[in-house]
């Protein structure tokens, strides 16, 4: 069951992207707990989005460096994530 509007706020630390993208957001997490990335060990965040790594890892948190995009990489053993203002997208 999805959380309520109120709990995704709180998790999402105040992160602001183009309108329209939190539907971006709830597919990225989709992605990583449905395991579709693999086990997720290294990101890449900024500023702007390090606030969503609790929204979208279960469990145990990846190493992860701040880069200057404005954009989350997740680097797992089957697949990449990106997530930035122009949506979620995964490389095989």
């Amino acid at each position: 069951m999805a959380p309520g509007r109120r709990t995704f706020l709180k998790l999402a630390g105040g992160v602001c992207l183009a309108p329209g993208a939190s539907a971006a957001w709830w597919e990225a997490r989709d992605l990583v707990r449905g395991g579709s990335l693999g086990r997720v060990v290294f990101g890449r965040v900024s500023g702007n989005t390090v606030g969503w790594l609790r929204f979208l890892c279960d469990g145990a948190m990846p190493v992860y460096e701040r880069g200057g995009r404005d954009e989350l990489v997740l680097c797992g053993t089957e697949a990449t994530l990106v997530v930035d203002r122009h949506g979620c997208r995964r490389y095989a």
